[in-house]
């Protein structure tokens, strides 16, 4: 049975409340057998006085008698009468308070001898005296003096014993005194040492360990997580000691979950592809959970999983990428049920051998059951309750991510089916306008021709005529042919490098190429990557005052990545408004990138990104 902190206080309490009441009552006893000394020693010093009293008055009746039988003066019997109307009194009272019995019965005795002293002899030696009675002074000394030395020896030995019971009560009474004096000293210190150890115990059992667990709340307070408290502490104390712990364990934990949904969550902000999302979320989440295994899977139409990403602590890779069944894992009753499950699977498929405690997780997008994110860890070692809680939060993100990444698919697709759309309608006027207007007017040029060819030589006038008209037809068609051009490029026909390098022999700025391009890029990445590079050389040779300009090409990790820079004046700024604003749009909708670096004073470079393939669903 466990005693707790009150149980032990109330124990102390009521041990120190018991060592004091002992104490007490102890004290009380021999106080009152000192009182009781005392009490008989008084009594005993009164028996004394009262026998001393008696001694007195027999001694001054005897001498006051031996005066007057002597002298035969009156005036020694107003001692004589005064000492025989007080002696009865002294006597009675002697009597009355006589203690013990022994003591009583002299008393008695010392009363009848000496009322009959003062009635047998000594009123009648005095009548005698008075009445001239010639004997009455060998009567003194015959009859007087040996009745009063027994009376005094009487009272003497009395007064001796009164004496020696004083003696011993006050003896008593001192004993009786000292024997409180110790009982209270002893009572006293063991009062103190209780109390001594009673403070000790709360020190070191209650306001140690609380001053301890203040400390460690305050360096909980100043950020430091991994303070934690000794938990040596009994009942509530260790109670405290343990919920204290159970508070920073969690805390902790909290802030390492916030700081993996933090790393996550820049992630999906940031846009990252999908595999990077998925391939960290399974990470964060196994080291949170400290469990072996995690995996990210995607559910399939045909009923089995496409593992998007999986995580092991230790031990070689898992394959991703691949399929597996779904029966007998845990994925099967959260596909079933939409909500999170637990399981024990055995030799789950492309893992290795063995049982697993399993936890899964749905992953939910747009109101779709998408997959699900599982956690895995042996048999023997289950996972604590709140796992699938602290699941929901990562697949929370992982169904943004999701979401986010199928919707900018969605948009870069969307985006760029408008820009294929627009070059397959330059390309239809560009070719209407080559295989219609530009021959009818190429026809019209020769007919023209063949009329000043035909032309009589005196008709100097038509001849010219025909002639300026053949020029200007002639200049038309350039015109046309130009706006044929910027409509779209007929040479992208034949691929981009001939298109560029076809560009760059047009260009009046004397060009540096370093091109590694092949032919077989989607038209509109090449219609792209033309116009960035037209621009670039339009505006080069207008604006920029430069004196030559550098082309380089190159296909990198199914990208296309070209770089235009020349050496002009610099100082292009795209927001101001001109032909790069356009090729933003159009680079961004292909999900490309576009950047400029436009150094006032050292020159203008374009770099452009290009994926070659177009974005998939998640």
């Amino acid at each position: 049975m466990r005693v707790g902190i009150t149980g032990r206080l109330v124990a102390g309490i009521s041990i120190l409340a018991l060592v004091i009441a002992v104490v007490f009552v102890f004290m009380i006893l021999a106080m009152r057998h000192t009182d009781r000394s005392r009490s008989v020693a008084a009594h005993n010093q009164q028996e004394i006085s009262l026998a001393r009293d008696v001694r007195n008055q027999l001694i001054d009746m005897e001498a006051s008698q031996r005066g007057f039988i002597i002298t035969g003066d009156e005036r020694f019997l107003a001692t004589w009468h005064a000492a025989s109307r007080a002696l009865p009194e002294k006597l009675a009272a002697l009597r009355h308070i006589a203690e013990p019995a022994s003591q009583r019965t002299r008393a008695e005795q010392l009363e009848r001898d000496a009322l009959s002293y003062l009635s047998d002899y000594a009123v009648p030696l005095v009548d005698a005296a008075r009445g001239g009675d010639p004997s009455v002074k060998s009567m003194v000394e015959e009859i007087g003096r040996p009745r009063m030395d027994a009376l005094r020896h009487e009272v003497d030995v009395y007064n001796a014993d009164e004496v020696s019971e004083n003696i011993a009560a006050q003896a008593e009474a001192d004993r009786a005194y000292r024997k409180a004096t110790v009982l209270a000293a002893c009572g006293l210190a063991v009062s103190l040492i209780t109390t001594m150890v009673l403070a000790g115990y709360l020190a070191r059992g209650i306001v140690a360990p609380v001053r301890r667990t203040a400390r460690m709340a305050q360096r909980l307070t100043d950020g430091d997580l991994g303070a934690r408290v000794p938990e040596t502490g009994k009942a509530e104390i260790g109670a405290l000691e343990r919920s204290f712990n159970a508070m920073a364990d969690s805390l902790q934990r909290s802030r390492e979950e916030q700081a993996a949904l933090r790393r996550v969550t820049t992630l999906v902000a940031r846009g990252e592809p999908s595999h990077e999302i998925f391939s960290a979320v399974s990470r964060e989440v196994g080291q949170l959970l400290h469990v072996e295994i995690t995996r990210l899977l995607r559910f399939e139409a045909d009923g089995t999983a496409t593992v998007a990403a999986a995580w092991r602590g230790l031990g070689d890779p898992l394959p991703v990428g691949c399929r597996i069944l779904t029966d007998g894992v845990v994925a099967a009753p959260v596909r079933e049920t939409g909500a999170p499950a637990r399981l024990v699977e055995h030799s789950p498929p492309e893992l290795p051998g063995g049982s697993y405690s399993a936890v899964g997780a749905p992953i939910t997008v747009g109101g779709t059951l998408w997959g699900a994110m599982t956690a895995l860890c042996p048999q023997d070692g289950p996972l604590p309750d709140g796992t699938e809680a602290r699941m929901a939060e990562f697949t929370d993100l992982v169904a943004t991510a999701i979401a986010n990444a199928q919707a900018r698919a969605d948009l870069l697709a969307s985006r760029a089916r408008i820009v294929t759309a627009g070059d397959d309608a330059r390309r239809r006027i560009e070719r209407n306008l080559h295989d219609g207007i530009q021959q009818r007017l190429v026809a019209l040029a020769l007919r023209i021709r063949a009329f000043q060819e035909v032309a009589p030589h005196e008709a100097r006038e038509v001849r010219d005529e025909l002639g300026a008209l053949d020029a200007k037809l002639t200049e038309t068609l350039q015109e046309l042919r130009d706006v044929c051009h910027g409509i779209h490029p007929g040479a992208l026909s034949r691929g981009l490098m001939p298109a560029l390098k076809a560009l760059s022999h047009r260009s009046e700025l004397p060009i540096q190429l370093d091109l590694h391009v092949d032919d077989k890029l989607p038209p509109a990445v090449a219609a792209a990557a033309y116009f960035v590079v037209a621009e670039a050389l339009s505006n080069a040779g207008k604006h920029a005052h430069a004196s030559v300009v550098r082309l380089n090409g190159e296909v990198r990790d199914d990208r296309l990545v070209l770089e235009v820079g020349d050496d002009g004046v610099g100082g292009a700024d795209p927001s101001r408004g001109s032909g790069l604003v356009g090729l933003f749009d159009r680079v961004e909708a292909l999900g490309g990138t576009l950047a400029v670096d436009s150094t006032a004073g050292i020159g203008t470079t374009l770099r452009v990104q290009l994926p070659l393939t177009e974005p998939q669903s998640v």
